[in-house]
């Protein structure tokens, strides 16, 4: 009787085990938009250009985004981009509270319909279109220098 109630609990134990390592690696295995290092960007190298060109093809094709540009500071304090896609209206917030040395503090909210990017000789230009409260306007919002 002993034997037959180590066995199970063996069996049991030994399912449970299989069931966690089956969900970790299912987990750890998954995609990358879920890694940080995938979505908060700060260097604004080749790979954060080629990931904000990603958002800004996945908006385009319907598809959902998020990304947090953290540029680098070069005098006062940070400046924070949040950008939030679901594939049909792109919502880019410009959070400058952090900066001590900006005359107007505060937090600003683009509600737009289209984002593009341009290519110029120097730089990358980051444009929202079809914004809430901006007409016609064309809003160059975020440029990273070649």
């Amino acid at each position: 009787m002993k034997t037959k109630l180590i066995i199970s609990v063996l069996i049991g134990v030994i399912a449970l085990l299989v069931i966690v390592l089956t969900v970790t690696l299912t987990q750890n295995g998954s995609s990358k938009r879920n890694d940080t290092k995938d979505t908060i960007l700060t260097r604004f190298d080749e790979k954060d250009v080629s990931r904000l060109n990603e958002l800004v093809q996945r908006h385009n094709n319907g598809d959902g985004d998020y990304l947090m540009l953290i540029p680098p500071v070069i005098d006062g304090g940070y400046w924070i981009y949040d950008v939030h896609s679901n594939g049909k209206e792109i919502t880019w917030t410009v959070d400058n509270t952090r900066d001590g040395m900006s005359a107007e503090k505060g937090k600003e909210v683009y509600q737009c319909k289209n984002i593009s990017v341009s290519e110029k000789s120097d730089s990358y230009v980051y444009t929202l279109d079809k914004c809430e409260n901006q007409g016609d306007k064309s809003i160059p919002i975020f440029k990273i220098p070649k």
